[in-house]
């Protein structure tokens, strides 16, 4: 087990508040009136979370050496919670930076600027002075600004245009021309007309003119709204909630014309990016993800498996090209202009999995598979589908690749270098790829202290973050080189110190059963002020202890700071991330592993991974209480049934009950038959018949609701589509009936993440609320 444990310090343990007993069962005073402690409990939480939420997370970032070697200029944007408007706000920030020995320090900062309607942005390769700006501002109105350097060249208003931008990774594009005379970006489609009065007065049929009846009206006509505007037609489920499909927009930065690209039917773009002006095109020519569907859309967020192709087009909207089918995602053009690089996942099956790096010759008009599918980690270096790849790879898992990914290198001037992140058992680490050198490279550490990240590449430089379940993620940069001694690239870091006193400690803990699963366990070192509630005195082995696996199950807990585990963990707890077989970053064989199994392996190693912990007195047995959302939501509702008495106190964030129900209501139906092991075909979907129902419910936690007994706590979304909270509510409501104790919140206007500031304040202050009531007996 590796720890980044600090030594404890000789500070006094604090002591228990007399009125802790009230503070845990929330009791009053007797007249109706909250109690004191109660008051300065509530607070305490509240401070906590805003202690662990309130922090600005790192969104984009972009690097440009200066004069001075030694000095870097760097513009980049956060995303932060503003708890007075209970809202999130994006800053647009800009510094020059000293780069030396790997220390970051700033030699000028300017003033931060609010950006909360910049929804993209994006400088122009081959001109730095122009950037584009696409903003949503108030009433509705929406413009594109565009810049050269500090000046305001042009305001278009595009708001008649189209709807809403898109700016999601999935979707989100904008790409300036080669030559800069224009930009194409992603927003809604144009609404079609709503009825409108009918101006003309009334003709006769002796009046009308001669023609035939037909159905290809279009508009609003005779009083009536466009026939397309009342039309059945699904979005793409969780987070795109009622939006119109995206379509792709060009704008004429001199003209300012804006005009909707013509898109192939049952294909929806997103991803653009210019190719580059060459012989193999005489015309104008881009590069997008198009994702495909027939007979419904299906939810998208989080699910790389989607059907789905590269194609290139022309911006005349004649020529449409499929040049690669899968499912497949993020092109990128190489910096030499002769191909294209994306990744390639498994259709169908798992929502996410391991991922290839696929190359397609523009000139030859081939594609070849460069990084394949990684089946388990390697032992020691190996050399697959001609790429040399480093010791114990596990696969790549990155859901895109970063917008600026290429490095240049000075003295490999002609060499096509990618840089992205990916998952790496319990982390995340920055990768290389040369694609001429035909090597994969780690450009972070190992070290299961920290996980790291790449925002883009500028030249040699590269902008990154690095980040630990006690630190949010900071700013650092990376110099590259190349070493002639290694023939490699080797990146060198630099960032800024942290100053700060560890209060935290974490490590990772093998499963002593499986090398496919292993959990991340952070920790207070020792009581403190903050802990005071919840762990006032005593050893490590009387410290409470949150079991918390990730949700997914395809997906994977990582070092990188998460503000929930970081406040339970302040406040007292010992918080166990599980990831077990199935967890992104163990190779693709532990992902099939997991499938068909979901209602019992992942059981098995979650129960094994808690009593690790107990047996090496790191966490109470007898405070011992779980926390799990969607999938391990799922777990946890199934462990309410199968293991009463376990554990104290039971949270569940928008969980899975009934998987049948969910396949019936849910925006990704075909989750609940892929992870029972059953076929789904997209354009054919099956029919919940008896049979198929029968064996999700048999793996259903509803069904064992008649053995639950210990508290349980429901959080839920009022507006999830993934997880439609009627089948909680059922649960909630039988458990009621039995008398189980069980509380319910549901959070209007929010869906799967529960993350709107509101709902997160509340919840958290709500989960420890709960954990503190459920534990009064223990102290």
């Amino acid at each position: 087990m590796y720890t980044s444990e600090p030594s404890p310090s000789s500070s006094k343990q604090p002591s228990v508040p007399a009125s802790t007993a009230a503070i845990a069962s929330g009791s009053g005073d007797g007249n109706g009136k909250n109690s004191r402690a109660s008051v300065e409990f509530v607070r305490c939480l509240r401070k906590a979370f805003e202690d662990a939420y309130g922090h600005p997370s790192l969104v984009s970032a972009t690097v440009r050496r200066c004069k001075n070697p030694d000095l870097v200029s760097v513009e980049y944007t956060t995303m932060q919670r503003d708890f007075t408007r209970d809202s999130r706000r994006k800053v647009a920030h800009s510094a020059v930076l000293s780069i030396q020995d790997g220390e970051l320090s700033k030699v000028v900062v300017r003033a931060p600027t609010d950006a909360t309607d910049v929804q993209s942005s994006l400088r122009s390769p081959t001109d730095p002075s122009l950037v584009a700006v696409l903003r949503s501002l108030a009433g509705s109105k929406r413009v594109v600004d565009i810049w050269r350097d500090d000046t305001l060249v042009k305001c278009i208003d595009v708001t008649d245009k189209h709807g809403e931008f898109y700016g999601d990774s999935t979707f989100g594009s904008l790409a300036w021309a080669n030559d800069n005379s224009c930009i194409v970006y992603s927003a809604e489609r144009p609404e079609y007309s709503k009825a409108k009065p009918d101006s003309a007065s009334f003709i006769s049929n002796e009046d009308a003119s001669d023609g035939e009846i037909t159905d290809d009206i279009t508009g609003s006509v005779g009083g009536v709204a466009d026939p397309r505007f009342y039309e059945a037609e699904s979005d793409w489920g969780e987070t795109f909630s009622g939006k119109r499909p995206p379509a792709l927009i060009v704008l004429d930065i001199f003209s300012a014309e804006a005009k909707v690209l013509a898109s192939l039917d049952g294909i929806t773009p997103g991803q653009v990016q210019f190719l580059p002006d060459n012989s193999y095109s005489s015309t104008p020519r881009i590069v997008f993800t198009g994702y495909k569907h027939t007979v419904r859309k299906y939810g998208i967020v989080y699910c790389q498996n989607r059907p789905s192709g590269i194609y290139v087009a022309d911006l005349g909207g004649e020529v449409c090209e499929c040049i690669y089918s899968g499912a497949v995602r993020s092109p990128r053009v190489t910096p030499s202009g002769r191909g294209v690089v994306f990744l390639s996942t498994l259709l169908g099956g798992p929502h996410a999995s391991t991922s290839e790096i696929v190359y397609y010759d523009l000139e030859r008009r081939s594609s070849r598979v460069v990084v394949p599918i990684a089946r388990h980690p390697l032992d020691g270096q190996q050399k697959l589908e001609g790429t040399l790849l480093p010791d114990g790879f596990v696969g790549i898992y990155a859901n895109q690749l970063p917008l600026s990914p290429w490095l240049h290198v000075d003295s490999m001037p002609k060499r096509d270098i990618l840089v992205f992140t990916s998952t790496w058992r319990s982390t995340s680490v920055i990768m290389s790829l040369d694609f001429d050198g035909q090597k994969l490279e780690l450009q972070s550490p190992i070290d299961n202290m920290s996980s790291n990240s790449v925002l883009g590449a500028s030249g040699d430089l590269l902008a990154g973050v690095i980040s630990t379940p006690e630190e949010p993620g900071q700013l650092m940069v990376g110099e590259a080189r190349f070493d002639k001694s290694l023939s490699k690239v080797h990146v060198q870091w630099h960032r800024k110190q942290s100053p700060s006193a560890p209060k935290l400690a974490w490590k990772i803990v093998k499963d002593t059963c499986s090398t496919q699963s292993e959990s991340i366990f952070v920790y207070p070192v020792e009581p403190n002020h903050d802990t005071l509630y919840f762990w006032s005195k005593g050893g490590k082995e009387t410290r409470p202890l949150v079991v918390f696996p990730h949700g997914g199950p395809h997906a994977a807990t990582t070092l990188d700071y998460d503000p929930l585990v970081s406040g339970l963990a302040r406040l007292g707890f010992g918080v166990l991330l599980v990831n077990f077989t199935g967890s992104l970053g163990f190779g693709q064989d532990a992902v099939f592993a997991q499938i068909g199994n979901m209602d019992t392996l992942t059981i098995d190693e979650i129960q094994r991974a808690a009593s690790q912990i107990h047996s090496h007195k790191e966490g109470d047995a007898k405070a011992t209480v779980y926390l799990g959302g969607s999938y391990s939501g799922y777990t946890g509702a199934l462990l309410a049934g199968l293991v009463p008495g376990y554990y104290r106190g039971i949270v569940l964030r928008n969980p899975v009950i009934n998987i049948g129900e969910n396949a019936a209501m849910s925006d990704i139906p075909d989750w609940c038959w892929a992870e029972l092991g059953l076929g789904y075909d997209f354009d054919s979907p099956p029919e919940l018949a008896p049979n198929s129902f029968s064996q999700m419910w048999q793996a259903s936690p509803s069904r064992m609701s008649g053995n639950v007994r210990d508290p349980l706590l429901l959080l839920l979304g009022a507006q999830d589509r993934r997880v439609p909270p009627a089948q909680s509510l059922s649960y909630y409501y039988r458990l009621k009936a039995a008398n189980a104790p069980v509380q319910c919140k549901v959070y209007p206007g929010v869906g799967h993440p529960l993350d709107s500031v509101e709902a997160e304040r509340d919840s958290f202050v709500s989960i420890a609320r709960f954990y503190a009531s459920s534990l009064k007996k223990q102290w």
